[in-house]
């Protein structure tokens, strides 16, 4: 006999809800999107890599503008090897910047300087977490993911049946609150499937000692057939049949498709270089490179949530110095290759987005860390195909703020910078995909790439 859980398993729904959570299980009453959405059908159909830098990033690896000031004022002075490692757009050179400029240079990059918090100015871990991956000021409100899912289901953005779709919604990192499902109602197909960067198949069966144990063939074909027969002599259970027949479809895609050995046979040659691309050996790495390569393959996959697991984490309270630049660099290094990946098979309807839970005050504290402040950079990468949107920009200019000598010292906008709410990088989000108005569903307008932002680059 296999258990209930198995069951789902072989039906295709388990991994379908990254492990059948609660919220999915749960009988609730549902919300529908706002009635007021308007929407026009996408001439490119974006897809998304979503990188979540957890614990909250400084801002100094992308914006060292204000140093010789900061370092002025600050409890502890920055050594002149922090000072002294700027590059010609104020980047830190040792922190990623050089990749950075690279980037930037190539028209592959945008950096956001001042995605600011104002309307809420908690810098607790949860609460800002839970907003920035939801792009909402309401805590429970569904995720970024969740609400992309929501408006593919309603406004049939594929022109095909939602069923039919393939790996549409991708976790590289575990359960994460960007799949928040809140009061949303999806489509069992649009709720996300959890992947490593081996592409472990969640669809492959596993041997079931009750059937053959030495003939996997038998298993699979005595499984098949049992929910054929079902379905056959009762058809309300037709729908069993059918999650069968889509975890078989599944379960050869990905076993065809993707493993270590053929993403890397496929990467690209780069003609500058005459050299095929090589990710960081790292998980980041590895990680970037697998959701890369889903992306590029299979055009059905919309949203790829990433993390940045394997780098360390990035509440720097402490021995900042030390362990921040070789941290971001490894995050940078590796997003320079995905650029490169992304441009070499031209592929410029990804789009890479790096963001966290808020910024870092910038004075140095007793222990040699930041602690919690409001302003971040956004890393925006790749996405040139995509109407309106613009890359090779430096948006947002700073100013040092607080008390000298205090540990209340923290970048903020000029008065004449563009500034945004982390909300805004949702809004974009959705506005790739059609929705004209996608302040309704985040409270605020989306991040201007147009063109008509000041571009600050040197």
């Amino acid at each position: 006999m296999i258990n209930r859980r198995q069951f789902l398993k072989a039906a295709g729904l388990c991994g379908l809800s990254l492990t059948i959570s609660p919220f999915i299980l749960k009988h609730r009453a549902m919300a529908a999107l706002p009635g007021n959405l308007m929407f026009a059908a996408p001439s490119t159909i974006p897809q998304i890599i979503h990188v979540f830098l957890y614990g909250g990033p400084s801002e100094l690896a992308g914006n060292l503008t204000n140093i010789d000031e900061i370092s002025a004022n600050s409890q502890n002075p920055y050594p002149g090897g922090v000072i002294g490692d700027r590059t010609a757009n104020n980047f830190w050179g040792n922190a990623g910047g050089t990749f950075m400029e690279q980037m930037l240079g190539n028209n592959e990059l945008s950096i956001y300087r001042t995605v600011n918090r104002v309307k809420d100015t908690s810098r607790a871990h949860g609460h800002c977490v839970a907003q920035n991956l939801a792009g909402n000021l309401d805590l429970d409100n569904a995720g970024i993911a969740t609400t992309l899912a929501a408006l593919v289901d309603k406004y049939n953005l594929f022109n095909k049946p939602v069923d039919d779709l393939l790996l549409p919604f991708v976790s590289f990192e575990g359960d994460s609150r960007v799949f928040n499902p809140g009061d949303l109602d999806i489509p069992v197909v649009l709720r996300p499937i959890n992947l490593n960067s081996n592409f472990n198949n969640p669809y492959a069966r596993k041997r079931n000692s009750s059937l053959d144990a030495q003939n996997d063939d038998i298993n699979d074909r005595a499984l098949d057939n049992l929910a054929n027969g079902v379905s056959a002599q009762f058809p309300q259970f037709g729908k069993v049949n059918n999650a069968f027949i889509k975890r078989a479809e599944l379960a050869a895609f990905i076993e065809n498709s993707f493993n270590s050995d053929q993403i890397a046979a496929d990467l690209p040659v780069d003609p500058d270089t005459g050299m095929q691309l090589v990710y960081p050996n790292t998980n980041f790495g590895n990680r970037l490179r697998a959701a890369v390569s889903l992306a590029i393959k299979n055009p059905e996959t919309i949203f790829i949530s990433l993390g940045s697991g394997g780098l360390g984490g990035w509440d720097d309270h402490s021995n900042a110095l030390t362990n921040y630049p070789g941290r971001i660099r490894g995050l940078m290094e590796a997003l320079q290759v995905a650029a490169r990946h992304l441009s070499l098979m031209m592929a410029n309807n990804i789009v890479i987005n790096v963001f966290g839970d808020f910024g870092r005050n910038v004075n140095l504290n007793d222990a040699g860390g930041w602690d919690h402040g409001n302003n971040q950079n956004l890393y925006t990468i790749g996405g040139s195909g995509i109407p309106g949107r613009a890359l090779g920009k430096l948006v947002g200019k700073t100013q040092r703020l607080g008390t000298p000598y205090q540990n209340r010292q923290f970048t903020s906008p000029t008065g004449d910078s563009y500034q945004c709410e982390p909300f805004a990088i949702a809004s974009t989000v959705f506005r790739y995909f059609g929705v004209l108005n996608p302040e309704l569903l985040t409270g605020e307008l989306p991040i201007d790439e147009s063109g008509t932002v000041p571009n600050e680059k040197a």
